[in-house]
């Protein structure tokens, strides 16, 4: 398997066209809006290189016959899909922040290796064939993979094929006996420029008249006529003006690093093709791999609730409170809420059911459920954390202000609490509070939307909640009689 250096060095010999805040990035590895992702990624090989960490990390393939990164693994049995929310829970407190080019690269090859296999089970096309030996040299390279879903959508209203510009959704604008031509653009990807490959899928389903959108394929994020666009939030601004690494809470890893990918008639040969033109599938393969990110995202949530309730409980500690019994009552809420998105996840994960090709799927009840869960989860503990910290969260002085000789004196006296704790590291802290909340940061909103919306997770439970059964057991529980 890579080393966290060799990772980093890979990805800055593919110079993907890269524009941040109107210019144009000449290295993404060091470029503010994108080393602190980068670092995030790389963790992700570190900590597999760990002794103590490989159980979680790493998993023997049974294609390769090798040990593995987890992120690569194909889910064969319940225990895989609970060690992978487990491995979401436990990466992020070192981080912070997202590794979305590995964890959303799981979902899209799960997807993958399960819906290729349906559709040559239907067609007797090849692509199931393709995507295996796709997966072997993923797996041999240990190299990240960037799941791509969302379309940028254009009017939400209209159907693909209705659209005023089509190439609001990534379709196929021709097939040739080597490959097809792509337009259009995914939004929102996370680490897609920080990927060694991107893994494209629907995002809705398709009818007969819009083959030309049902497309799946992996592409290198440095292929020609990909154009990557910069998320550009408050926090990210911040970084090109200011390098005080005392100012950001999260400095190392807290970037989200997402990208709008544009696709300018982009190439695609044949071998990375893995569905052209099947629209009945286009549908299946958006839900199944929302089923998957669902389980993983419920658990990185998790993992950051417990980050933040510890930062406020380190901030109470900071500020001499915390055996008042508010305090100890709302941290105790932050973990209640944390361990009921998790605990809901790995029951999605046991209550798994297995798919023709033999990769399991999170129960669908159970998986939306704990999506729902973990992104109120981290509104809630945004709120109590933001409670128990106090105002400091908005008003604390930088790094500057420490430094400035002029008010160094009046900052260190005024902003200090406990005799025992410096200033700087009250400071510190609730800067790191300032991140988790969302003041310097996407967390709680992208906890929001990262696999997609509540209103996509509620409908996903209204088909799976059983209700007509229900409603029968219940006529006859009251002795109702047709």
């Amino acid at each position: 398997m890579k080393t966290a250096q060799e990772y980093k060095d890979s990805i800055r010999e593919m110079k993907p066209v890269v524009y941040a805040f109107g210019e144009k990035v000449e290295n993404v590895v060091e470029h503010p809006c994108f080393s602190p992702t980068l670092n995030s990624i790389a963790l992700t090989y570190q900590i597999a290189g760990e002794k103590e960490n490989e159980n979680i990390m790493t998993v023997k393939s049974p294609i390769t016959g090798k040990m593995i990164n987890r992120f690569l693994h194909i889910n064969k049995s319940p225990e895989d899909l609970m060690k992978r929310c487990e491995l979401s829970k436990f990466l992020t407190p070192f981080h912070g922040a997202c590794v979305g080019a590995r964890c959303v690269g799981t979902g899209a090859l799960n997807t993958l290796y399960t819906i290729t296999y349906d559709i040559d089970k239907k067609y007797g096309t090849e692509y199931h064939q393709r995507f295996l030996k796709f997966l072997e040299y993923v797996q041999n390279e240990d190299l990240t993979c960037s799941g791509m879903v969302t379309d940028a959508k254009g009017d939400r209203s209209l159907r693909p094929s209705q659209q005023a510009d089509l190439d609001v959704y990534l379709h196929v604008t021709e097939v040739r006996e080597d490959g097809i031509i792509v337009r259009g653009a995914k939004a929102h990807q996370s680490g897609a420029a920080l990927a060694h490959f991107n893994l494209v899928v629907p995002t809705t389903s398709m009818r007969e008249n819009e083959k030309e959108f049902a497309v799946a394929f992996a592409v290198p994020p440095n292929a020609s006529g990909i154009v990557h666009i910069a998320e550009a939030p408050a926090p990210n601004a911040r970084r090109l003006a200011d390098s005080d690494e005392m100012d950001f809470g999260n400095f190392e890893y807290g970037v989200h690093g997402s990208t709008l990918v544009v696709f300018n008639d982009v190439y695609i040969p044949k071998e990375m093709v893995f569905m052209c033109g099947e629209y009945e599938f286009a549908g299946v393969m958006a839900a199944t791999f929302g089923t998957f990110q669902r389980l993983a995202s419920s658990g990185c949530k998790s993992g950051h609730c417990d980050l933040t309730y510890g930062a406020a409980a380190v901030a109470a500690e900071y500020n001499g409170c915390e055996k008042m019994g508010h305090i100890r009552d709302k941290i105790v809420e932050m973990s209640f809420q944390s361990a009921l998105a998790f605990g809901t996840a790995i029951a999605a994960g046991y209550k798994a059911k297995v798919t023709a090709s033999g990769v399991y799927i999170p129960d669908d009840l159970l998986v939306n459920a704990a999506k729902l869960q973990a992104s109120e989860a981290c509104w809630v503990a945004s709120k109590l954390a933001t409670e128990i910290v106090g105002g400091i969260v908005c008003t604390a002085p930088s790094q500057k202000d420490f430094q400035n000789l002029e008010i160094a004196e009046y900052v260190d006296k005024y902003f200090k609490a406990k005799a025992d704790v410096s200033t700087e590291n009250r400071v510190r802290i609730a800067r790191l509070v300032e991140y988790l909340v969302g003041q310097g940061s996407i967390v709680p909103t992208e906890s929001a939307h990262g696999g997609g919306p509540a209103a996509v997770q509620k409908l996903g439970m209204r088909q799976a909640n059983n209700l007509n059964y229900l409603k029968g057991r219940a006529r006859k529980m009251a002795g109702i009689k047709k």
